[in-house]
């Protein structure tokens, strides 16, 4: 009898308890979930202003800039939906309104306008990031996302570095 007691209640928690799905989505605090969104609309932006540049801008230096800038946050933005998909975040996959209004309005720039209005975007976006990824490689909660911040932060520096450059410059 109390080996029936037993497996009934074995039996019983085995069909309750949260699917592996669910314990995974259990790994994110708040601030990992924040921080998803953050980095996923910092890529999705990154993106859309690299192809914009790659169009408009004057420079051949700053398209060629974009076109790196752009293969490198197209992969990031990759590496974190993944990361999400298994952790049971949300990448976002489309632009909040006030990178799209960001955006709209550099677009209307022409020539080196163009080029100075898009480097400067790309600085404060690469400022903004490197707070945000340092804050998450060192004391965010969910390891994969730790260790993407972490391998992320070099990319980051680097675009930062290259559009004050080449700002200073074009």
């Amino acid at each position: 009898m109390i080996r029936t007691i037993a497996i009934s209640w074995f039996l019983a928690f085995a069909l309750y308890a949260p699917s592996p799905a669910a314990a995974q989505s259990d790994q994110l605090s708040a601030n990992d979930k924040d921080f998803i969104e953050f980095a996923g609309e910092t890529d999705l932006a990154a993106v859309r202003l690299a192809q914009m540049a790659q169009l408009h801008a004057s420079s051949p230096n700053v398209k060629s800039f974009a076109l790196h800038m752009e293969q490198e946050h197209a992969a990031d933005l990759k590496r974190l939906t993944l990361i999400s998909n298994k952790t049971g975040g949300i990448a976002p996959n489309t632009l909040d309104d006030v990178h799209a209004s960001a955006i709209k309005r550099i677009s209307k720039s022409k020539g080196s306008q163009f080029d100075h209005a898009f480097l400067k975007a790309v600085v404060n976006e690469h400022e903004n990031a490197l707070t945000s990824f340092q804050r998450e490689a060192e004391h965010g909660f969910n390891p994969s996302l730790q260790s993407y911040a972490k391998n992320t932060l070099p990319k980051l520096e680097k675009h930062l570095k290259l559009a004050k450059e080449l700002d200073a410059v074009e």
